[in-house]
């Protein structure tokens, strides 16, 4: 990447200084000296926001040398994209937009250019969208019609608007079937991209039958579909059983291939792998982090057990899924398949409805006994796929997390139920909670929160911490406790920031420590806290 010298050479310099950091601890230090240091105009402060949220979420959970390269991307970032968002924000407050005056430390010769690759190379190009090509009108108003169904459907998979402080908090995405975002991937998904491949079986069903009068009558169209659905669901679930048969079936080939098998062959395939998170802060697009994406791989299969052409299809087409939700910056669990489609699509609705409703106002009850919850919970995992059992338990939860059905519950439910680790979406929201709820405590210091409010985010995280099972959690707990070692490049530049930092620290001990003292760590931190948010109300 083409830059000034003097900016190649403060990147060298702090990345030398980077590399002397022993520990996680230092590095932390580190960087938000780093950031402190470069970006404390007025202008930086919505770059530096978003900066410190990517590295601090980032950074939980990972390994050193993934820190220490994470750290390598941050300063590369700061120290490249910054005059460009000093720039754009003098142009949006009617500034007359200037560089920069740098540092004399910073002005010098640079050295020789064979020396300067190792900038990180921050990509400016747009995501290449997902455009799909027109269609015949009979084609659109199936597609349409189909949607609006799929649309109903995920509509009874919604979660109330959250309020500071919540047991549900979610940090980045809420669970998956909770977003608007998965609602219109699946409905474009499902009407324009698996109903083109279902066009032949359509046209003998539906599209020869919808004549231009046809078309023309909205009244006797829907009628029209409405006497057609039957046919036209028979055709979408068979194929959907036909994609989901022949996915497993790849699967099941290329794990064979990669497990080490002595075969000579080589099959390209598209894999979900991680993506750079892609930010745009006044109109300056900067990538950092990831998301997933996918990426051809290649891998070893033998010719007995390589994919034949349907499920090599059937790859392509979840391929197309993964990568339509990416873009949106939404990522699916593995078990959002075309079986999992095809599950959407057919499941008892009214009946799902009926019960979720039943199960709120039994939670909600405040004469209500946790086990009567659990029970019906247990009863209806018989009734329902375990992917479905799962939403609705996690659904009852988002509903009633502070109610007869919260952490300790849908806990207890998991294990009630058995096999956790076989429960695909039920186990990841148990397993996020300690590092969302660190990640509301931060947020909640960033917004200032009322004192009580302070307080029971904070008892919120310990009553997690005391529930889960540290050797069966333990990466996930650590996790947490990344956000609270992170606190100094978090609020960096915060004018309160030495108050939040010494906040984490004693939240980082006492989570460490064994028995967990919550009485006296909640004491310590609201009389930490209450001068902050006193001074906040005048």
């Amino acid at each position: 990447m083409d830059l000034p010298a003097d900016q190649r050479l403060l990147y060298r310099d702090l990345t030398a200084k980077l590399d002397a950091q022993g520990d996680e601890q230092q590095l932390i230090r580190f960087v938000g000296g780093v950031l402190h240091s470069l970006l404390r105009r007025k202008g930086d402060a919505e770059f530096l926001c978003a900066i410190q949220d990517s590295f601090t979420t980032g950074l939980a959970g990972r390994p050193w040398q993934d820190q220490l390269t994470l750290a390598r991307e941050v300063i590369g970032l700061v120290v490249t994209k910054r005059p460009e968002v000093a720039v754009a924000w003098q142009t949006l407050n009617r500034q007359e937009p200037r560089p920069h005056q740098r540092r004399a430390a910073d002005q010098g010769e640079a050295p020789a250019p064979t020396d300067l690759d190792d900038l990180p190379d921050f990509s400016l190009a747009p995501d290449e969208g997902d455009e799909l090509p027109p269609v015949a009108r009979p084609e659109e108003l199936v597609a349409e019609y189909v949607a609006a169904v799929l649309e109903r459907r995920l509509a009874l998979f919604a979660a109330p608007v959250l309020r500071l402080p919540s047991p549900v908090y979610s940090h980045e995405q809420p669970f998956f079937l909770f977003s608007p975002r998965f609602s219109e991937i699946a409905q474009r998904f499902v009407s324009r991209v698996l109903l083109g491949l279902m066009r032949s079986d359509l046209d003998r069903v539906l599209y020869d039958h919808m004549d231009a009068a046809l078309l023309a009558d909205e009244g006797k169209l829907n009628a029209f579909l409405a006497e057609r659905r039957p046919d036209l669901w028979a055709v979408i679930m068979a194929r959907l059983g036909r994609f989901a048969s022949d996915l497993r079936s790849a699967h099941s080939k290329l794990a064979a291939a990669h497990a080490g098998d002595d075969g000579t062959e080589f099959q390209v395939v598209d894999v979900p792998v991680s993506r750079p998170r892609v930010f745009h802060v006044l109109g300056v697009a900067f990538t950092l982090g990831n998301r997933t994406h996918v990426k051809p791989i290649k891998l070893r299969v033998n010719p007995s057990a390589k994919p034949d052409n349907d499920e090599m299809l059937a790859l392509d087409v979840i391929t197309k899924l993964r990568d339509m939700a990416a873009r949106a910056g939404l990522e699916l669990p593995e078990s959002c398949d075309f079986a999992f489609l095809r599950m959407l699509l057919d499941f008892d609705a009214t009946r799902y409805a009926r019960d979720l409703a039943d199960l709120q106002a039994l939670a909600a009850h405040k004469d209500t006994p946790r086990e009567a919850v659990l029970e019906c919970l247990n009863k209806l995992d018989a009734v329902y796929p375990v992917e479905l059992a799962d939403a609705l338990a996690i659904t009852l939860f988002h509903h009633g997390g502070d109610g007869a059905f919260g952490f300790h519950e849908l806990y207890d439910l998991a294990l009630d139920w058995g096999r956790i680790a076989h429960r695909p979406f039920l186990l990841p929201e148990i397993a996020r909670r300690p590092r969302d709820l660190a990640f509301q405590i931060r947020d909640c210091l960033r917004k200032r929160i009322d004192r009580n409010g302070m307080g029971l985010a904070v008892v919120m995280l310990f009553e997690v911490w005391r529930v889960m099972d540290r050797s069966r959690f333990r990466a996930e707990l650590d996790a947490a406790l990344t956000v609270f070692s992170a606190f100094p490049v978090a609020f960096a530049g915060d004018r309160d920031e030495k108050v939040f930092t010494e906040i984490g620290s004693v939240l980082f001990r006492t989570l460490s420590a064994d028995p967990l003292d919550a009485a006296a760590a909640i004491e310590t931190v609201l009389k930490l806290y209450t001068p902050v948010v006193e001074r906040a109300k005048r």
